[in-house]
């Protein structure tokens, strides 16, 4: 391999690892893929869907989150207007997680027994 291919590959590669970092979340809400606190369902509309417990918190007083105390793990919502209406309650969420965004596209919220 001529030393031009391999400085090619290199930058290539490079390149590569700076988009995978500057891709990356920064945020305190960072989710993990597969936390051991939620099942997956499996609808038959669409990609798998998975249950998230935990509480619905005010991320400074502007967004609505999920947080899951016992993973100790944030999530986002996308269902704003739904996760208000269990502000301060312990629910079960059922929706599919964006790993990229920590963000659970929601399709259900309903408060835990």
């Amino acid at each position: 391999m001529s030393k031009t291919s391999v400085l090619r590959f290199t930058l290539l590669f490079l390149s590569g690892v700076a988009l995978l970092i500057a891709g990356a979340p920064s945020s305190q809400l960072r989710a993990s893929i597969a936390p051991t606190g939620h099942m997956r369902v499996q609808p038959d509309d669409g990609p798998s869907a998975s249950t998230f417990t935990g509480k619905i918190l005010s991320q400074n007083g502007v967004r609505y989150i999920l947080r899951d105390d016992v993973n100790e793990v944030w999530y986002h919502l996308d269902d704003q207007a739904q996760a208000q209406k269990y502000f301060g309650k312990n629910v079960v969420v059922t929706g599919v997680l964006d790993g990229r965004s920590d963000m659970i596209r929601v399709r259900n919220i309903a408060e835990a027994n």
